[in-house]
């Protein structure tokens, strides 16, 4: 399955002639020996020539990757066009060969069972391989996305959503601004009959009584 997605990877560097040369992953034969004890094994070609490991993962689930020679940079951005190319649940943790010949490459699912593989990771692989993946110049080259464009981004005040933050404040307290504008108390004060008449038999008495005063000293005195 590797080699088709390496095939794939290798039919996109082609297109950007900047690229250079890609990778091939050797293909590895499955075949029957009905006399052996272990009927079925798989065979691959020899490989001749200083052999390298381009990336490994160590027992403790700890990724360790080159990213000095242009061989090894294409190794890690392989590792990241897979990554993004499957939305995250592969990616690839060993790749080994005799220059751009790769072999006893090793994967992990995010989630068991994903395109029929077994090889379930741990959720700290994939993290680490976020954070510590450092994108190089043929990743720019493919147009892969930056694996940390979260982290660059401005951290918000996290007490700023906090409603014990926000009834500290006061002023900005949601629980407050619905005291201060309620609906109901604003029907109350403007639409209730009561107050109403209360207004108006207040506003006529007052009436009443000031065109009383006014009658008594327009009266003049008899003598």
């Amino acid at each position: 399955m590797i080699r088709e997605y390496c095939k794939i990877f290798a039919a996109e560097a082609r297109v950007n002639e900047n690229f250079g040369f890609s990778l091939e992953v050797i293909p590895r034969y499955l075949i029957h020996r009905p006399a052996n004890s272990v009927p079925y094994a798989t065979v691959e070609a020899d490989l001749t020539g200083d052999f390298g490991k381009y990336c490994t993962i160590d027992l403790k689930g700890k990724l360790f990757s080159q990213n000095n020679s242009e061989l090894e940079q294409k190794c890690c951005t392989f590792q990241h066009w897979i990554h993004q190319w499957t939305h995250g649940n592969l990616l690839v943790t060993q790749l080994e060969g005799v220059e751009t010949k790769i072999t006893n490459v090793k994967v992990v699912t995010k989630s068991k069972g994903y395109q029929g593989l077994t090889e379930c990771g741990s959720p700290e692989v994939f993290d680490q391989f976020v954070t510590h993946h450092q994108c190089n110049y043929y990743c720019g080259l493919l147009g892969l996305w930056a694996l940390k464009t979260d982290l660059q981004q401005p951290a918000k005040m996290k007490g700023s959503r906090s409603p014990l933050l926000n009834r500290k404040l006061g002023s900005n307290s949601p629980q407050l601004q619905r005291k201060g504008h309620s609906p109901q108390m604003s029907r109350k004060a403007n639409n209730s009959p009561k107050i109403a008449r209360k207004t108006q038999e207040t506003e006529d008495s007052n009436s009443v009584r000031n065109q009383k005063s006014a009658e008594s000293l327009s009266v003049p005195e008899l003598r």
